[in-house]
Parts: structure tokens; sequence; C-alpha cells
């Protein structure tokens, strides 16, 4: 991206808050933001919000994987009880609340499956993964994915189809950015 995407311009705020509000705002909560690079500076944006920022110590040698294993163990240790989790990404700001809604209301529906929203049958994001995977996930090895998971779960998975393709779409280029701005930002 050559600038650092969560806290680019998103509405009034940042992109880590536009994400974080369409969480609370579909009934997410609590809302765990998971930080590496300039974590403090991300901690500072979401003091005042409805998320807690939860540091990786080893970002710069894991990939999304270990967040995702770092997000799960603190909210197993800090949550109490929980019945799961949804595995949201932090470059996508344009995710609705109704979405997330959406994918919540589905895996009360169903709380022993995982719930993946699909867009003309394509997997995207969030993911809503039941407290009984979690050690599954947190048990995946360093050059594993998220993929690799649901993959071995095929079976236990339930897709949400949803009317938009922006569960599908998220910002690694500069042009990627100002085209989700352009369709996205404002809308809601």
């Amino acid at each position: 991206m050559g600038r650092f995407k969560p806290l680019l311009p998103w509405r009034r705020g940042s992109v880590i808050e536009a994400v974080v509000a369409g969480l609370t705002g579909g009934g997410a909560a609590p809302v765990y933001v998971v930080t590496g690079h300039r974590g403090s500076d991300i901690a500072e944006r979401l003091s005042l919000g409805a998320a807690v920022a939860v540091p990786n110590p080893d970002y710069r040698k894991n990939e999304m994987l270990r967040s995702y294993q770092v997000g799960i163990e603190a909210l197993c240790r800090d949550g109490g009880p929980v019945q799961g989790a949804l595995l949201a990404l932090g470059d996508q700001p344009h995710i609705p609340a109704a979405v997330v809604r959406q994918i919540i209301d589905k895996a009360r529906a169903v709380p022993a499956a995982v719930v993946v929203p699909s867009y003309m049958r394509r997997r995207g994001h969030p993911v809503y993964l039941p407290q009984r995977q979690f050690s599954r996930l947190l048990r995946l090895e360093s050059g594993r994915s998220l993929r690799d998971l649901l993959a071995a779960i095929e079976e236990e998975i339930v897709y949400e189809a949803v009317e938009s393709d922006c569960i599908r779409r998220d910002m690694d280029v500069p042009a990627e950015y100002e085209s989700l701005r352009a369709e996205f930002e404002w809308a809601e």
C-alpha cells in the first residue's frame, strides 16, 4: 500500500475505526483489534471506542494466522465463556453493520457451525468460528492459514449468501483503497 492502512482516512475517522464501527453496529462484542506495527497509534485511536487493542508481539515474523491466534487467546483469557468469534480483517472498513448482523444471526441459528459469508458462491469475511474450533485454529503452525482450517472442516461450514461483493474486497494497493472509498465510504 505504501501507507499505513489502519490509519488511512475513512468517513470522519480512520479505516480501523470504521471496521470497529461496522462490527459493533452489527452486534459484535467485545471487539479485539490485534495490533503489530504502530500498535500504540492504533490503540490511541481505539481508546475512546468500543474496542480493545491486543498487541501481537510476533507481528514481524508471522502472517495473519498468528494475529487470529493472539485475538482468540485474548478473547478466551479476558472474555470468560465464549460461544464463538468473528474473524474480521482490518482493511475492510466497507463491510456494513447489516452484513455483520446477518452473519451473527446465522451463527445464532446454527451455533455449532462455522459461518462464512459468500457472494456468488465465493467466500469472504468476516468468518464466524464457533468456540469448539478455537483449539484447531490455535494448533495451526506458522505457514498455515485460516483457509487451511476451513478446508479441513469444510463439512462444518454453513455459507451465508450476502447481496454485495464487499465481503470479498480489501485494500492492498492505493487503487483498491480509492475504489472502495468511492463506492462504500458513505454508504450504509
